[in-house]
């Protein structure tokens, strides 16, 4: 029988809000398992989201810290292109002027109606194989504007009615498409998703009743407001400008400041972040969605807020009771704010919005020990890149997105870096490419992928190191679509940490010679038996080299993580024994205590 009560108790608070993190999960899942791109049903590039009617998050699951804000502002599109919708209805969405990231990242969007009323909104969001650019990737820096750029884009188009799909879109797809079976299928996996949490949200409400439900959502909101209230509070109060600035891109000689104006109230727990300071949008595809934008400083302070020694949860939930703690400032036609229409933003999800996020945990970091992180990783070389070709075995085009490699964390005051972060806007959620089911649906060939050893940012605790990945094409000639960055303003390590080894890449001819290739944005044409080696960036350190403890030290060492001349320079260790057998090392303390007082003095 269903329950009228409308009180929400402390216990129903926790049972209500994990039931609709499983909802969530049962979506991730069901995305994970029937998509058919590499891209999502390998990497996991995707997120799924429940919001309210209203467009107010609810839960997030697993999301990617990138895609997971603007729930609002997908909701308030659907709305405002269609202001009557019906059970039954989807929304295909991936329009970055009115609520999208970036148009490579498709956002299925279902109205679930509870007993004849819109109540919620699930929304399925994934990055595309393809998404009819004008040429092979989804990832165009140097598109001038979005005529450039190629990409189809959606504001909210219906393409379900009475559960039904919309020929009509789904035929424009698949002819614009390069890769129409791959994202059909993709497609589909994002609908199941919808209509699992549509058909798991009324079994929910009907349990529950719709009253208390209704009560549970605006209890969740409220002590997820206190909560983050709550952590603010023990923020140092005050004025912060954080400052850092992007590579020169093509369009960009020079690069890119970027900047944010800090202010935390510790009176009302609530931080204002001011972004309007910011050049005007760009004539690259390097623009900001205002999704991205928000989301980048947002998360960035819940990165602070939730870095709790030992603290094996969020401190602060991610929804909308928290935002409601933050009140980010931008402006139309800046680059980090809300786009004007053409201005591309083919890269809002990487790139700028990858500075983004450590440009507020950098500064907590630099004024207030133990708060913060070191930079994160930059750039996505070779083994984050786009490939594409034909496929003689198959007699048809392929594409794809891979992620052959890792790139290393940033450190906190309380532990070292992320071993497969891979970018800091994803969150280490991203998973790694399965290299056999790359090489079985895609005509190349992996010949190397490892820890980049001595890349790691020293410090008291260390960043994470970076990614040695080689490979190539195996029957046909392939192109490789790839852009670096933080090389010329590579990232820093926080309180006498060290920054890490920055990332590059180079070809490798049939007969092992190598040729750098130095330019920030790349297409490489590979010929069989040539090979890219990518080798990604690893993260910053954290406080002095010479405060770490030598037995870490001795552990990364034996990881070869670092070698023993690097665990001697950078960190004051020394090391004996054989480096080939790690059984036999061990830290000479006496040598390391006369290195490191040597050094300090």
């Amino acid at each position: 029988m269903a329950s009228t009560a409308t009180e929400v108790d402390a216990v129903e608070l926790a049972v209500m809000s994990s039931r609709f993190e499983g909802i969530v999960r049962q979506m991730e899942n069901t995305l994970l398992r029937a998509a058919r791109s590499t891209t999502l049903a390998i990497s996991r590039d995707f997120s799924c989201s429940l919001a309210t009617a209203d467009g107010d998050l609810i839960a997030v699951g697993e999301g990617l810290p990138v895609h997971v804000y603007g729930a609002s502002l997908l909701n308030q599109a659907m709305l405002e292109a269609h202001p009557v919708v019906q059970e039954g209805d989807a929304f295909l969405h991936n329009d970055p002027y009115t609520g999208g990231t970036h148009a490579a990242d498709y956002s299925l969007i279902v109205p679930v109606f509870i007993d004849g009323e819109h109540m919620f909104t699930a929304i399925a969001k994934g990055h595309q194989a393809d998404i009819g650019n004008s040429i092979p990737t989804t990832y165009m820096p140097h598109a001038r504007d979005v005529y450039e750029e190629g990409a189809l884009l959606f504001p909210s188009v219906k393409i379900q009615e009475s559960y039904e799909d919309v020929a009509d879109i789904i035929r424009m797809c698949q002819r614009r498409i390069r890769v129409p079976e791959i994202w059909y299928g993709d497609y589909l996996a994002q609908v199941a998703a919808c209509r699992v949490a549509e058909r798991s949200l009324n079994e929910f409400c009907s349990r529950y009743g719709r009253e208390k439900v209704v009560a549970f959502l605006e209890a969740w909101f409220d002590y997820s407001e206190i909560r983050c209230q709550e952590a603010i509070r023990e923020l140092p109060a005050g004025h912060i400008e954080a400052r850092s600035h992007l590579d020169p891109f093509p369009g960009l000689p020079d690069g890119l400041p970027l900047m944010a104006d800090i202010d935390v109230d510790n009176t009302t727990g609530t931080v204002t972040i001011d972004l309007r300071g910011n050049a005007d949008c760009l004539p690259v595809g390097l623009n900001l969605s205002e999704a991205t934008a928000v989301n980048g400083v947002i998360a960035g302070t819940l990165y602070v807020v939730n870095s709790q020694r030992e603290s094996r949860t969020p401190r602060v939930e991610f929804n909308a009771g928290s935002f409601r703690c933050f009140d980010v400032k931008i402006r139309e036609n800046c680059c980090v704010g809300i786009p004007r229409f053409p201005r591309s933003c083919s890269m809002a999800t990487t790139t700028i919005s990858e500075r983004l996020f450590p440009l507020v945990f950098y500064a907590f970091a630099e004024l207030v020990e133990g708060w913060g992180a070191a930079e994160p990783c930059y750039g996505h070389p070779p083994c984050f890149g786009v490939v594409s070709g034909y496929d003689p075995r198959k007699g048809g085009d392929y594409i794809a997105q891979l992620f052959n490699g890792t790139a290393g964390g940033p450190a906190t005051a309380e532990s070292d870096g992320w071993l497969s972060l891979v970018a800091i806007n994803c969150n280490g959620l991203l998973y790694r490419d399965s290299i056999e089911v790359d090489e079985a649906k895609y005509p190349l060939i992996i010949t190397q992928s490892q820890i980049r050893p001595d890349s790691e940012g020293a410090g008291r605790t260390r960043g994470a190191p970076g990614n040695l990945c080689e490979y190539g094409p195996l029957l046909d000639e392939m192109r490789v679509h790839y852009q670096m960055e933080g090389i010329v303003h590579p990232a820093r390590g926080v309180r006498g940490g060290d920054g890490p080894t920055v990332c590059s890449a180079a070809v490798v001819g049939p007969a092992g010679g190598v040729t750098e290739r130095p330019e920030a944005v790349a297409a490489v044409d590979l010929q069989p038996g040539e090979r890219i080696l990518s080798r990604s960036a690893g993260g910053g350190g954290y406080g002095s080299p010479l405060e770490r403890d030598p037995d870490l030290v001795l552990t990364d060492v034996r990881e070869r993580y670092v070698t023993l001349g690097r665990a001697r320079d950078a960190y004051g260790v020394v090391i004996t024994g054989d480096p080939d057998r790690f059984e036999t090392l061990e830290v000479d303390r006496a040598a390391t205590s006369e290195l490191r007082a040597g050094r300090l003095g």
